[in-house]
């Protein structure tokens, strides 16, 4: 029979872990993606399928004028 060691937690790695998360977090939501899927409703323009949280990763994000560079919340 073996008996294991219990290792205690790096807590100090895990705070820069959380730390890193937040700012990944922080960053994609200054994307465009973030920005429209919190102002426009999850529905396809072409074949109006609706989205929830389970599937919002399935809906494409395009700039109403095609305009990759062009980034305005108003368009």
């Amino acid at each position: 029979m073996t008996t294991r060691k219990r290792v205690d937690p790096d807590h100090a790695r895990l705070d820069r872990v959380v730390a890193e998360a937040r700012r990944a977090r922080e960053e994609r939501e200054k994307g465009y993606r973030a920005q429209a899927l919190k102002l426009y409703p999850w529905i396809c323009g072409r074949c109006a399928r609706e989205f929830d949280h389970t599937n919002v990763h399935e809906l494409t994000v395009h700039h109403k004028n095609h305009d990759h560079d062009c980034n305005r919340r108003t368009q």
